[in-house]
């Protein structure tokens, strides 16, 4: 059997604030999520959680409304 990951599943309200500040500030110096995620063991659904929570998420560019179809 395996064993749980430690940084499986979570709640931004388990990160610490300096864990929190660390990655907002790779996130805001163009950082992938997944990156950050790999950076500070967590999941990257977890880091984006962060993000949001400190407002400063951007999510997916989405491009579509640059083409005229």
């Amino acid at each position: 059997m395996l064993e749980s990951v430690p940084y499986a599943r979570g709640n931004p309200n388990d990160v610490s604030e300096d864990k929190k500040r660390i990655v907002k500030n790779l996130y805001l110096s163009n950082i992938a999520e997944e990156f950050i995620a790999m950076q500070v063991d967590l999941e990257i659904p977890l880091v984006i959680s962060i993000l949001k929570e400190l407002d400063v998420y951007r999510g997916q560019i989405d491009d579509s409304d640059d083409y005229n179809w």
